[in-house]
């Protein structure tokens, strides 16, 4: 029939890559204000010229990793069968239509031949982008939050530490492997798991206990941008890596912490004193609601600081005894004080034995905790608790949601800490083109 075309499957064409990508594409934003020149200079070391077949190019590969953590896509497969397809991925990847894209074998060859340091220089070069940007400042205020994430292995797969002992459960058994494991009680102490000995068995809330990983992460409180990304096993408490990671993002990235905001976990007396002393403002609550709290230091029992003495309702003092027990400083009564007292039925305070002597225990850590204490109902402090959670929890949220932190895709905490790495630096980047797109609306 006259005027209708008739598609040819064969016909051979040429086209403009560049004409296929609109202006307003996250991956042309992104390719505007990033330079992934530098990744070939930082990976020189890697390669040998002249040597072997021709290797894929570096930047090529940190490319393609960036799309997959930016579309979420998880599998290194499927990451390649994406970007033979799409005309938006070949270009930011630098792949014309003539060019093979580079098979997910050799993805896995290239992070392995990297490693760690490499992926957390270019973290760094990121965060440091952002800085040029004026999207982190010399000083500012951080926020930090952990968040577990599954290891790709099964509890099915824990076996005894002890060889002898891990023969012996592996002789075969009528049992499944789930019953097996049930009938045998579970430790990180005293077992591990045969397909990814790094993660560890952990459980938030009341959900079930399976290996993981947990992410720590501190960004900064104004911009959301993430200053540091560090995984441990599962079992790490989240305050363990805290002063060291502060301390790693004032020497990695010249930047001064003049304010720090965290959740309990992080509330113990030693971090709060420690930024106290490192001249930080700390909105950290107390980890527990008892801390700080006695029955000795309130009603009848009255302590006098400027003397260190408690005095009771009789108008007797209580003077401290040199011995410390458990982080406690004793104050202990005269027993003349106590023998003939009206109120020794009454007295809050201690007695041993048949001694007529009374004593109280005040931790040594109680004026920190008592300022802590009236901090907690100031306004601004529930404002910076609250700010936390969207901030700091909603960045965590995203990740998992989008950028491929769900669950670890690799085995062993150094592939999971470039993962970590990965999907914080799209996280960075998706704010810095954010906030250039919002100035250039506004100019």
């Amino acid at each position: 029939m006259q005027g209708i075309h008739v598609f040819d499957r064969h016909a051979k064409t040429v086209i403009d890559l560049e004409s296929f990508v609109e202006q307003d594409h996250l991956l042309r934003k992104i390719d505007r204000v990033l330079d992934t020149g530098f990744v070939r200079e930082l990976t020189a070391a890697c390669y040998a010229d002249g040597l072997g077949r021709s290797s894929i190019d570096p930047e090529v590969y940190f490319r393609m990793e960036l799309v997959a953590y930016l579309y979420g896509i998880s599998s290194e497969r499927q990451l390649c069968k994406d970007v033979y397809y799409n005309l938006a991925y070949r270009w930011f990847c630098h792949l014309s239509l003539d060019d093979e894209v580079p098979d997910h074998s050799s993805l896995t060859k290239i992070r392995d031949r990297l490693g760690e340091d490499i992926f957390a220089t270019v973290f760094r070069q990121i965060v440091a982008l952002c800085r040029k940007k004026g999207m982190v400042h010399e000083e500012c205020a951080v926020m930090t939050d952990a968040t577990l994430i599954a290891a790709d292995a099964a509890t099915v797969s824990m076996v005894l530490n002890e060889p002898a002992q891990a023969q012996q459960e592996q002789q075969p058994s009528s049992d499944g492997p789930t019953e097996r494991l049930a009938q045998t009680k579970v430790s990180n102490d005293t077992h591990h798991s045969r397909t990814d000995p790094d993660a560890t068995l952990a459980r938030k809330d009341r959900t079930p206990l399976q290996l993981k990983y947990k992410v720590h992460q501190t960004i900064d409180a104004e911009s959301r941008i993430i200053l540091d990304t560090h995984v441990t096993t599962g079992a790490v408490h989240d305050s363990q890596p805290y002063l060291e990671q502060l301390q790693r993002i004032h020497q990695r990235h010249g930047i001064h912490i003049r304010e720090a905001t965290a959740d309990r976990g992080y509330g113990s007396a030693a971090i709060i004193r420690d930024l106290q002393q490192q001249g930080i403002e700390t909105y950290i609550p107390l980890w527990s609601g008892r801390s700080g709290s006695s029955k000795y230091l309130k009603g009848e029992l009255v302590y006098e600081k400027e003397h260190d003495r408690f005095r009771c309702s009789q108008g007797k003092y209580l003077t401290p005894n040199p011995a410390i027990s458990e982080n406690h400083k004793r104050y202990v009564s005269s027993s003349d004080d106590c023998r003939d007292c009206p109120q020794t039925s009454t007295c809050p305070a201690r007695t041993r034995g048949q001694s007529p002597q009374h004593f109280v225990l005040r931790n040594l850590d109680q004026d920190l905790f008592e300022e802590v204490q009236a901090k907690m109902r100031d306004p601004t402090f529930r404002r910076k608790r609250t700010e936390r959670m969207w901030k700091s929890e909603g960045l965590f949220a995203e990740a998992k949601q989008n950028h491929c932190l769900s669950r670890a895709k690799y085995r062993g905490r150094r592939k999971v800490q470039i993962q970590a790495y990965f999907s914080a630096i799209v996280q960075n980047l998706k704010r810095l083109v954010a906030l250039i797109y919002y100035w250039l609306v506004a100019c």
